[in-house]
């Protein structure tokens, strides 16, 4: 296995349980804590590939925690570098230092995983392998990773419009979970659910 495979076959290494066990791990490291920085994020939830990580951030995207200011900014260039580090087949996730430094309210985090606990656990029972070239095919692989590049960066431009961070984040969202279940089918609906956020992206 080259390096290359093997950072894309990082994206792909774990299963429908890890859907809840992500809010799980958000939550307990919001636990005593009034603030988090992202760098601590990407560590503790990093290490279990590359879809788990993109599965929390793109959740905490879709929720209103998404459109605090700074927030989606600094999700959308941690997505974009997740997608230049599959592309380049590197592991691991390198944040330059002033985003690993920006905190995110853990408050505000523990209430989007009560809110996000129940329809993870939904969606966990849902999900499975099948479709799998999507899932873990490189040709896929590549092609979400290059949309991560493009909707991370718009993020970081457009992430202080409203409605922009949940239509950016629902597609990166059934992405993450077809990649972390490798089931093809949330990563087909991730793409055509990618068609709002184009229209409303490009009409603005």
């Amino acid at each position: 296995m080259n390096a290359h495979t093997a950072a894309l076959s990082d994206a792909t290494d774990t299963g429908p349980d890890t859907v809840v066990t992500i809010v799980d791990t958000l939550d307990d490291m919001a636990t005593d804590r009034t603030s988090i920085p992202f760098g601590d994020v990407v560590e503790t939830i990093g290490a279990q590939g590359f879809g788990p990580l993109l599965l929390g951030l793109a959740a905490l995207l879709v929720l209103p925690f998404g459109m605090i200011p700074g927030v989606g900014g600094a999700i959308g260039l941690i997505m974009a570098v997740i997608g230049i580090q599959i592309m380049r087949g590197r592991r691991g996730v390198w944040l330059p230092g002033f985003i690993r430094r920006r905190r995110m309210p853990a408050r505000h985090l523990r209430r989007a995983c009560s809110f996000l606990r129940p329809r993870m656990q939904w969606l966990s029972h849902r999900l499975r392998p099948r479709a799998t070239p999507l899932a873990e095919g490189s040709v896929s692989l590549r092609i979400i990773a290059l949309l991560l590049i493009l909707l991370g960066l718009s993020m970081t431009v457009l992430g202080a419009i409203p409605i922009l961070p949940p239509l950016m984040g629902i597609p990166v969202l059934f992405f993450a979970l077809g990649l972390t279940t490798r089931d093809g089918a949330a990563v087909a609906l991730g793409y055509l659910l990618l068609l709002p956020a184009i229209y409303v992206a490009t009409t603005m």
